[in-house]
């Protein structure tokens, strides 16, 4: 055999050897958003501070687990809020910690002027909230490893960091709540 059917042979070969993934989920990034810090007290009115708020969980990152992804959204029932995908399982509160989560992000402290340039993966939805007050919804979805949230509420939505306080404390009160995706999503 001469060199150059050598040279074919095995580049077919590692050709055929090749793993491919098959995405099937929307790659498509869900639209950018509002990041006028003004938009914060409307935003902020679609929360009650006495209501209790639905968690959903969010599913394994699509830039640092996507072969995981595709498995979990082929595995389990899943939907999609604002772009992102969460398990369709609405997550029951311990204690007093949907009171707690609720006051902490009804709370204009909490939130801080989005800045750009993080380390990172960019954002990655790993919780939502979500409270309803009559016919109108308010979510807010956040970004753990970013310290970012962005919030949805029926008259403007928002992109905002996290102040460092509110972060810690949502990692602390959030950390039980993993209870559908399999692998933590690197942080940064």
């Amino acid at each position: 055999m001469s060199l150059r059917g050598l040279f074919v042979l095995t580049a077919l070969w590692l050709v055929g050897c090749r793993q491919e993934v098959k995405v099937a989920f929307d790659l498509t990034p869900p639209p950018p958003i509002e990041t006028n810090f003004d938009h914060l007290p409307t935003v902020l009115a679609g929360i009650q501070k006495t209501g209790v708020a639905l968690l959903y969980e969010g599913l394994p990152s699509d830039l640092w687990e996507p072969q995981l992804l595709e498995q979990e959204l082929a595995r389990t029932k899943t939907i999609r809020l604002h772009g992102y995908p969460f398990y369709e399982e609405q997550l029951a509160w311990q204690g007093a910690d949907g009171e707690q989560l609720t006051a902490l992000l009804s709370a204009r402290t909490s939130f801080a002027k989005y800045t750009e340039g993080k380390k990172g993966g960019g954002f990655h939805a790993n919780y939502c909230l979500e409270w309803k007050t009559g016919e109108e919804t308010t979510h807010v979805v956040i970004s753990l490893e970013d310290g970012e949230v962005k919030l949805y509420g029926p008259k403007a939505t928002l992109h905002c960091d996290l102040s460092q306080e509110a972060a810690v404390k949502l990692r602390q009160l959030l950390k039980p709540y993993r209870k559908n995706c399999p692998v933590e999503t690197p942080s940064p």
